[in-house]
This record gives C-alpha cells, structure tokens and sequence, in this order.
C-alpha cells in the first residue's frame, strides 16, 4: 500500500473561522449602532419613527443570530488547528513509512543476494548467516513501516473526529437556534453537505455570512443611512422622508450585495455600509452617475501659476513633518498663497495644486505634490475638485481633470522627467494621490517614492508594490470617517498589498460627529507620528526627511473646469 497526504486546507478552514468570529463582531457593533438609534429621542421626524422601531427589531434579531457566527466560527477555527496538527502527524508518518519501506527493500535484495552467493561456495555457513541477518533487519524495518501506518491511521482518526466534532457543533447550533426563519429552514436541509465539505476541508462557509444578514438589511441601512450618506452631501434626502422608500430598492439593485461581501472580507459593518450605499446609488440612479462621471470629462485650463514665497524645510520628529504635509494639503484647499486678484475665482470655483522642490544640503532635489481636497459639492461648478471630481475619480475609467492638473502642475513647476516625488492629499487629494500612482503613464514618467494620505478611499487602487503608501484613517471612538471606507464595489481589496500601512484611530476631540475634517487629520498626523507606533516606525523606515529638510522653492498653479 501507499499513504497518501490528508487532504484539506487549513489556512482555508482557518480564515473562514475567522471571517465568522468577525462578523459576530460586526453584528455586535450593528446592534450597538441600533440600541443608540433606538434610544434616540432628538429627531422627531415622523420617518424617523418608523426607524427607530426597525431598529429596535433588528437589533434583537440579531443579538440572537450573534451565536451563529460565533460558534461556527469558532468551530471552524478549532477544527483548523486539529486538521494542521493531524496533516503534520500524518506528513511525518508517511515520512517515516517511506523511510522504512525503502531500507526494507535494501535488506531484502541483500539477503537475495547474499543467498544467491551462498549456493555451493565454500563459505556457505558464512554468506547464510549473513542473509539471515539482513532478513532480521528487513523485518525490523518492516515493524517501523507498520507503526508509521500505525500513526498515519492516528492521524487520519484525529481529523475524522474533529470533523465530527465541529459538524456536531454547527448542527446543534442550527437546530437549537432561537431564530425559525425560512432561509435558516433551508440550511437544515442541505446541511449535510455543507458538513461533507468541511471534512474534506473545502469550506465555503462564506456563502452562509450574505443569507443570514439580508434579513435585517433594511432596517440596517434605514437606521445607518445617514452616516454612509454624509460623505456625499446627499444627507436631506434622509430629513425628506425618503429614506425608508429607498430601502426598497438596496437588495434589488446591488447594495445588498456589496454590503455582504464588503462584510465578508473586512468585518466591518461600517465598510459594508458605505459600500453597500455607494453601489445601491450606482444601481439606483445610473444616469446619475454616468452624468456625474460625464461632467468631468475634457481638459482643465490653467488660470495662473507662480512661485511662492521661499522657506527653509527644518528636520523635524516624524509627527512634525506628516502635520506638514496635512498643513501643505490644507493650504492648498484655501489657495494660500494664491496673489490677491479679482480676476482669480474663488477656492470653490477653483483649484490649486502645489508643487514644492525641496533642495538638500548635497544639491540633491526632491518634489512633494500637494493636491486638494472636495471644495465644491454642487454639480455644474467651475472647479476639478468639487463632486463630478469624486465620482470620477472612484467610479470613472478615465484620468480625472483634477489628475491632469497634477500633471499639469508638475510641468509648469519644472520637475524633470524620473525625479523622485511623493504625492499627499487627504479625502479627494488622497484618492487622486493613489490614482496618480496607479497610473502606469504617470509613473513612467516621475519616480514616485511614497504617497501619503489621510481620509481617502485607496484600498481599491492597484498602486505597484514598490510604491510606500501610507494612509491615516479616523476609526473608532464613535462614529468612522465614512470616506476611507467608500472603495468602488466590485474592485479587488489590496489594503494587504506588503507596500502598504493603513493606521485608523479615533479622531481627537472636536472632530465633529463625522470625523471628516482637515484640521482633525493634520492634529492625527502629528500625534500619530509622535508616538512609537506604526506611523513613525513607516516614516523612519523610508527615510523621507529629503521631501521636508532644505530649501523649499512652492510652485503654485491654479485651475478651471475645461468643457
């Protein structure tokens, strides 16, 4: 006979536990959001009535499904450990068998030989007894090759029994659960496959996250629309009323999809509803948002450029040059800078970009890019980084007239072709940022060292992974940044490219109740890199105090929507 490998994945078996236990997480933190809304007696509109009393429904629906994922979960985990465990038992007895087999066969064919030999030669005697010591050793080595079986039966044994173990687990969860609902009837029924899979390890435990949370969507994303929809400026629609007939629409034109499979991967209730709302709008209201792309079709038109005032760049900690760089993206916002001339609109109805040579102290230059942030959310406005900007820049193909400008920028400023740049922005300037980097043209062209940004959506953006990127994120301590959390649905996650840092923290006092604010990043950044942590072990690692220390010549250029 032949032993043959257990057969199974167990990182598989293991990341789809986890996913489970996350999203145990992620229901609690639901229910957290929920019981709060519930409990929300500020709002009197009448819409909000009706949410309110969702919310409270929901949540207890969900508090008793909570067990599900958890001990499934957890089932699933365990059941991993002992599959590791007995496929490394098993590795090592079909080690030893092979071993074993081997050498027996040695022995056998030199007791064959040796007692070819023996026939008719003087030292029959001799040549006999060694053939029988070769058959002694033959036999010893065939007891080793039996208890290698021995063990690699053990083995085979250990993952029979834990996948009974888990199968009964996950059985006695579904049938004593608290919930009769259909879709949990169904599962009854094809349960034992489900569980045949899991001994072979081919676990596609992940189909059972999007059924169960369906259920509860609507009062979910009723309850939670505003925070999603804050980013977007669409908030009145929710003070309208309308809000709750909206509902209707999430699971037929593709919130409900995104929504779980946002939850899937990340666990994150706060991720799948922002991606859930982004992808029901795009279903919902597609003319919408091939007019919104549409709008920013074309070329921008430079208005002004010039140099501003010298500086000195001075070393600083890693907190004092990231504050730097959010100050810089701030300006920018404002138009600092900018010469003090009636015939220049104004920061909302248009858009500057700066561009800032920093020479060291061995003639060596470097460029920091400085791209601004949404400042007009109106459609139809005279600037590239108001609202046609950011539905372009996430849902278009095609380089935004705000990437152009950059683009543009960087050639009025002077920078030579293959120099080293680091581009920052925060919320539409770090989307742009990454998409610059993203581009294949762009980084042709100039050597791009490192991106950082704070507030941006740039999970989604496919930036080559020797390009440092370093993104600063509000989470936790109550309600996130919606717009870190806004990828367009459907693209690949590479939040775990290797080249990538994703830090997310609670924003500081004064934030706001959406923690979407320029000044509150600048204050993050600063404390962030200050204190031993993820930021400034990054900073110190890429070594980019040759962007921040020297002489700092700004170039600043200033620009229009082109039709």
């Amino acid at each position: 006979m032949t032993l043959e490998q257990l057969s199974g994945e167990w990182q598989a078996v293991e990341g789809h536990g986890d996913a489970y236990l996350r999203t145990a997480a992620a229901i609690e933190q639901a229910i957290e959001h929920l019981l709060a809304i519930r409990d929300e007696d500020a709002t009197v509109a009448r819409a909000f009535d009706r949410v309110r009393e969702d919310a409270a429904e929901v949540s207890g629906q969900l508090g008793s499904a909570t067990s599900r994922y958890r001990v499934t979960g957890q089932a699933l985990v365990d059941y991993a450990e002992e599959l590791r465990a007995a496929q490394q038992g098993a590795d090592a007895a079909i080690d030893e068998w092979r071993i074993a087999e081997a050498a027996r066969a040695e022995a056998l064919a030199e007791r064959d030989r040796l007692a070819a030999l023996a026939s008719g030669a003087d030292a029959a005697a001799a040549l006999e007894r060694a053939a029988a010591e070769q058959q002694s050793l033959a036999e010893l080595h065939d007891r080793r090759r039996a208890e290698a079986e021995a063990d690699w039966r053990a083995a085979a044994e250990r993952k029979r029994r834990a996948a009974e173990e888990a199968s009964a687990r996950i059985r006695a969860e579904i049938e004593h659960s608290a919930i009769g609902d259909s879709w949990w009837d169904d599962v009854r029924g094809t349960v034992s496959s489900l569980l045949d899979a899991i001994r072979d390890a081919v676990v596609d435990a992940l189909a059972w996250l999007g059924a169960a949370v369906l259920a509860a969507i609507g009062a979910l994303v009723a309850a939670a629309l505003a925070i999603a929809l804050a980013a977007t400026g669409l908030v009145g629609a929710l003070l309208a009323g309308v809000a709750l007939a909206l509902v209707a629409t999430w699971v037929a034109n593709g919130g409900a999809a995104a929504f779980v499979g946002t939850l899937a991967r990340t666990g994150s209730i706060d991720a799948a509803l922002v991606s859930g709302t982004i992808a029901w709008l795009h279903g919902t209201l597609p003319g919408v948002v091939d007019w919104l792309i549409a709008g920013d079709a074309g070329a921008p038109v430079l208005l002004w450029s010039g140099a501003l005032e010298p500086r000195t760049g001075t070393a600083g900690s890693a907190g004092d040059l990231l504050a730097r760089l959010q100050a810089d993206n701030r300006a920018v916002d404002a138009h600092a800078g900018a010469p003090d001339d009636a015939a220049l609109p104004d920061p909302d109805a248009s858009t500057m970009v700066t561009v800032t040579a920093v020479t060291g102290a061995d003639g060596s230059t470097a460029y920091r890019v400085s791209i601004p942030s949404t400042q007009a959310w109106r459609p139809g406005s005279s600037s590239i980084d108001d609202v046609h900007s950011d539905v372009a820049a996430k849902l278009g193909t095609a380089p935004t007239q705000l990437e152009q400008a950059v683009a543009l920028a960087m050639a009025e400023a002077g920078v030579p072709p293959g120099s080293s740049v680091l581009l920052s922005g925060w919320s539409l300037g770090g989307i742009t940022a990454a998409n610059l980097a993203a581009d294949p043209a762009f980084t042709a062209l100039y050597d791009v060292d490192a991106v950082i940004v704070a507030g941006a959506p740039i999970d989604d953006a496919p930036i080559p992974t020797h390009i440092p990127v370093l993104s600063i994120e509000h989470a936790g301590g109550g309600l996130p940044d919606p717009v870190p959390l806004a990828e367009a649905p459907g693209k690949l996650d590479l939040s775990g490219d290797p080249n990538r840092l994703s830090v997310r923290v609670p924003p500081p006092p004064g934030a706001g109740l959406v923690p979407h604010e320029g000044l509150a990043y600048q204050v993050t950044m600063q404390r962030q890199g200050d204190a031993p942590g993820p930021a400034a072990t990054w900073m110190a690692l890429h070594d980019l105090d040759r962007f921040f220390v020297g002489v700092e010549r700004a170039h600043a250029s200033i620009f229009e929507r082109g039709r």
